[in-house]
């Protein structure tokens, strides 16, 4: 099994994946890593290539991402040499041909951005992906195949639709006490079984909301408040995996962004102090569809976030250290945001909360 991204230190290099073509990045391109976020799915990197991503370190999804151990293992248009083809001698299989025509969001069984598990392949170096859930792209007609986008960082496939299957649902083993279901929520959060980790919190969730059976965390309304905040993290993080390259906003994207500003907005409810549920719920808000009043209303959140310290700050707001680059990057991304809308009219900002909190 490959290393993880999870797993990649300060100083470890990665590479930017194939087919991934931005401004400042491109496939191929690699760097050192300064900082790895892994509760937000991100990492500072610092690329080499500074003609293209500039003098300063970006911040880069996972998803564009690649671990790259040794320099110069990808280059654009170059195929990986197949064992025993040197000296002419033909290689024993081949790699499915790249797209040649449009490519559909809906075949068979299968659309675009649905779930699906991988199984049934074969190969020595596909074998790995066996078990592994994927979220799908773009399906090619001419090639029989779908372009999957791996999760755990394995980047996209191509693959048949005989290798896919819809995931099995997440089961909850009953008996289980709120911290227990806390602590497998946050573990296969880590692990990218999202779904799983959205099923133990709610079951967290559950059993802290019964008035028959009030356990003991119940009485603490910041025990409540980080679960809600946690789930909020999971939705986002399925946000932006659903949204991938695209360059509208789908309506499964915006669903989880909506799930995600109910759970943190819930979150500051319950803890008015709480700088973490600020910060995903302006996360939460940039996810949907854009617009100036969403803007301005991330904004205000990431304001509060902002103004929190470790040891709590301006009314008491408590906000890590750790975190304080990442916000501030939020910060940035919003309020080019806002600038890039254009409305006839902007809400104040008491109107924003509010229109958010209806949706």
């Amino acid at each position: 099994m490959g290393t993880s991204l999870e797993e990649l230190k300060t100083g470890d290099r990665v590479r930017v994946q194939g087919g991934r073509n931005f401004e400042k990045f491109h496939g191929g391109m690699e760097g050192t890593i300064l900082e790895n976020s892994v509760d937000s799915r991100n990492m500072r990197v610092q690329f080499d290539d500074a003609a293209t991503a500039g003098p300063e370190p970006l911040t880069v999804a996972y998803r564009h991402l690649e671990f790259a151990p040794e320099r110069g293992g990808y280059r654009a248009g170059q195929a990986p040499q197949v064992a025993g083809a040197e000296g002419g001698a033909k290689p024993n299989s081949q790699a499915p041909k790249e797209p040649q025509g449009p490519l559909l969001e809906e075949h068979g069984d299968f659309r675009t951005r649905q779930l699906v598990q991988l199984g049934g392949l074969q190969s020595a170096a596909a074998q790995e992906l066996n078990g592994r859930l994927a979220r799908l792209r773009r399906y090619d007609p001419a090639g029989e195949r779908w372009e999957v986008d791996v999760r755990n960082g394995l980047g996209i496939k191509r693959l048949k639709e005989e290798n896919l299957t819809a995931p099995p649902k997440p089961q909850v083993p009953s008996g289980l006490q709120v911290a227990e279901l806390k602590e497998r929520g946050n573990k296969a959060f880590l692990e990218q079984a999202y779904e799983e980790a959205i099923a133990y919190y709610a079951a967290a969730l559950e059993l802290l909301e019964d008035d028959e059976t009030t356990p003991p965390e119940a009485e603490d309304p910041k025990y409540t408040a980080v679960l809600y905040s946690n789930r909020a993290q999971v939705y986002i993080t399925l946000c932006r995996e659903v949204h991938g390259e695209e360059k509208q906003v789908s309506k499964e994207a915006r669903m989880y962004a909506m799930r995600a500003n109910m759970d943190s907005a819930k979150a500051i409810d319950l803890d008015p102090t709480f700088g973490k549920a600020y910060y995903r719920r302006g996360c939460a808000v940039l996810g949907m569809a854009p617009s100036a009043s969403r803007a301005k209303e991330a904004i205000h959140c990431l304001e509060i976030a902002l103004s929190g310290r470790a040891s709590g700050g301006k009314d008491g707001i408590v906000l890590p250290n750790a975190m304080r680059h990442e916000v501030s990057n939020l910060m940035d991304y919003a309020k080019r945001r806002l600038d890039a809308c254009v409305e006839a009219a902007v809400p104040d900002v008491e109107q924003c909360r509010e229109n958010c909190r209806q949706q």
